[in-house]
């Protein structure tokens, strides 16, 4: 006859208090955001998903006590971490796993900073989107969306025909600034078969989305408009944002 291992009623508690503690802590996460937190309390938080039953505060303490900062956690050796009261492979590869993320994402965003375009007047947007209406033989309606540095860091572009610059998908183009956060929007389309010069319709539609996107509290930096010629207009340049923000404070 097989013996029941007798649980011990203290441990059920325990399990019970962290479950508790693991909760609150991941729903202020989830409410406030990682900044209200202290090193430690972060630690704890990431060293859950490598040990899902245990109290891992006391690790986090000791881990930052033997090391002590959050940078010489992640930079230390797998054998000095397992090394650790409490730190076992998984805890210390996990470590591992994220300094290295950190890293890669690190250079990623330094190579951004080096190789993306920055668009800070009418010249640099038309030089941005030009090429790409080479030989375009319909209109096409093209946003791209700046940091606050005017760096490019989305794109986005409506197929031939669906969009024209008097039919603007206004919608499409405030959902991808609030996703990208973006600061500014540059908008472009071409007359592949005129001039660069608006049409009283460009002008109307720009306005419309010149005030929507205000109301998010992000510019519209320019709006280009790239002739068959290769010659490009900018609507900022010539005068047309000034006249914007007149009827804006009316």
């Amino acid at each position: 006859m097989a013996v029941k291992k007798k649980i011990d009623p203290n441990l059920l508690e325990d399990r019970e208090t962290h479950g508790e503690h693991r909760k609150r802590m991941k729903e202020k996460f989830q409410k406030n955001g990682p900044e209200i937190f202290n090193d430690h309390e972060l630690l704890e938080m990431l060293l859950y998903f490598a040990q899902p039953r245990i109290d891992t505060n006391p690790v986090a303490h000791r881990l930052l006590s033997t090391f002590g900062s959050l940078k010489n956690v992640f930079e230390a050796p797998m054998d000095a971490l397992t090394a650790v009261r409490g730190v076992g492979e998984n805890i210390a590869m996990l470590i591992k796993l994220c300094r290295e993320l950190a890293v890669r994402c690190r250079r990623q965003e330094e190579d951004y900073m080096e190789n993306s375009y920055v668009i800070a007047s009418g010249d640099d947007a038309i030089n941005f989107f030009k090429n790409g209406y080479y030989g375009l033989l319909e209109e096409v309606v093209r946003v791209a969306f700046l940091d606050n540095s005017g760096r490019v860091i989305n794109f986005l572009s409506f197929p031939p025909g669906q969009v024209n610059a008097s039919r603007l998908d206004n919608r499409a183009i405030l959902r991808a600034a609030a996703n990208t956060n973006a600061a500014a929007v540059v908008l472009a389309h071409n007359h592949p078969y005129g001039f660069a010069e608006p049409s009283k319709e460009d002008i109307t539609a720009t306005y419309s989305l010149y005030s929507v996107l205000n109301g998010i509290r992000v510019e519209l930096f320019d709006h280009v408009i790239i002739a068959e010629n290769g010659k490009g207009w900018s609507m900022r340049d010539n005068g047309n944002f000034s006249a914007f923000q007149r009827q804006l404070v009316r």
